[in-house]
């Protein structure tokens, strides 16, 4: 795989951080740190979800599209 280390290494951590958030968050919620309503719950839960798995394919569409250098 030809790819340019610094996109490889921004889009990895893009990744990283996207799962960390989301388990950070399943965390808080499974242990009912904030005290919160069962509804505010699932909205909390969607939510967190939707956005790592946005952050997840932004960092592979990112790799795709900036990995590989630019040939003449």
């Amino acid at each position: 795989m030809a790819m340019r280390p610094e996109v490889r290494r921004r889009a990895i951590l893009l990744i990283v951080f996207a799962i960390v958030q989301w388990g950070f968050m399943r965390y808080i919620l499974d242990n009912q740190l904030f005290n919160l309503t069962t509804y505010d719950r699932i909205v909390i839960f969607c939510v967190s979800s939707l956005a790592g798995a946005f952050m997840i394919f932004v960092g592979l569409i990112y790799m795709v599209l900036k990995g590989n250098p630019h040939r003449e």
